[in-house]
């Protein structure tokens, strides 16, 4: 595994050198697709163009309350109504990272004549999401975050090292007789503290976690078996995750067949690396499947993809894959019914770094030529 170099510039100034780079990013898309600018909505895109900034209100929704306008010729803008106005010059600091206030009365949605004041011809405008006559075409947006900053590499370390101790901590306390929803619970106050927002909570024990590929929690109690799988998301960027926990004396079987499903995803995370097919990531998991003697679990379950600003940026499957690319984040998450091994990883041109990792939790080590790979194992408590 590589050693860890990057450090988060959290100055005004560091968030400014991120934004400009992704700013040249959309101004070389607008230039090869012959527009004027981009307007994004959805909170995504708002944390990655802000450096991770936050834009939304109830998070249930994709669209936040602030708009970032991203012009060719007309300078970059920053459009709200009055409600959010105070919160983004103190908070968010907008104006200092270059981004141009327009505030409106709350009453009014003056979101597209603002927008028509600055870009004179709202024919060249692209969205992220539809605006009246502005078309969305989020396909030309997505790829521009896929490959990360040094500075999001940094971010993204950081979660990932907390999240995985925050949640191996609390998982170590939990208890046979505690329901799903107490768990949930527990975990999501495990991390709030370090401003990681759980965003997916998946909770299974026992049968459910045989049975369920996305077990929403529910009142059943813990007996034995307890499956996690959690998304984390901090200052825009998600990380996914899952964890075990059995009381009791699991069997050699079990044991085994977990640790299959950490051996199937190393040798996933092997295979990854710049300029590499990822259909041949898809390729390698769907055969460790059969090599290990679990040919019918493959089409059970979406087996991963790239992600970043979402849980999956897109899975990959036969028809939709690319060419890795420097700094892409990936996870993968082999499953056979009850066990399930799934951590987070940066592709660089050095190899693989684990975002997410073994903190408190018993380890297992996996050598793969000069590549190792520190995976957690069951945490079994008597």
């Amino acid at each position: 595994m590589i050693e860890n170099k990057y450090v988060e510039d959290l100055s005004l100034e560091g968030r400014k050198k991120e934004i400009d780079i992704k700013i040249q990013r959309i101004h070389e898309m607008l230039d090869e697709r012959s527009m004027d600018a981009v307007l994004l909505r959805k909170h995504p895109n708002y944390s990655w163009i802000t450096a991770g900034g936050k834009n939304f209100v109830a998070n249930c929704f994709d669209e936040g309350a602030v708009a970032i306008l991203i012009t060719r010729n007309y300078g970059n803008h920053a459009l709200c109504n009055v409600i959010e106005e105070a919160r983004l010059i103190d908070e968010e600091y907008l104006p200092e990272l270059g981004f141009e206030l327009h505030v409106y009365p709350w009453q009014e949605d003056q979101l597209l004549s603002i927008i028509q004041n600055i870009v004179p011809d709202v024919n060249k405008i692209v969205s992220d999401s539809s605006v009246e006559d502005i078309p969305a075409r989020a396909d030309w947006i997505a790829p521009l975050r896929w490959q990360l900053t040094d500075n999001e590499i940094a971010r993204y370390l950081h979660l990932g090292t907390v999240m995985s101790g925050a949640l191996e901590d609390y998982l170590a306390t939990v208890r046979p007789g505690m329901t799903e929803y107490e768990i949930a619970g527990g975990i999501s106050a495990a991390l709030w503290p370090h401003n990681i927002e759980q965003i997916m909570h998946l909770v299974s024990v026992d049968e459910r976690a045989d049975k369920y590929r996305h077990a929403l929690p529910t009142d059943k109690k813990l007996e034995n078996n307890l499956l996690v799988s959690i998304n984390g998301r901090y200052k825009g960027l998600v990380v996914t995750t899952s964890r075990m926990v059995y009381f009791g004396k699991p069997s050699a079987e079990f044991l085994q067949q977990y640790r299959d499903c950490c051996e199937m995803e190393n040798d996933t995370i092997a295979k990854a690396a710049v300029g590499v097919d990822e259909k041949v990531l898809y390729d390698t998991l769907k055969q460790a499947y059969v090599n290990k003697g679990y040919p019918t679990m493959f089409d059970k379950h979406g087996q991963g993809g790239c992600q970043g600003y979402w849980p999956r940026e897109y899975m990959i499957t036969p028809t939709n894959h690319n060419v890795i690319k420097e700094n892409q984040a990936y996870c993968f998450n082999p499953v056979v019914d009850g066990t399930k091994s799934e951590d987070s990883f940066i592709v660089t041109n050095t190899g693989p770094i684990m975002i997410t990792r073994p903190v408190s939790f018993p380890m297992l080590r996996y050598n793969y030529d000069d590549l190792v790979l520190e995976r957690p194992d069951i945490l079994v408590v008597d």
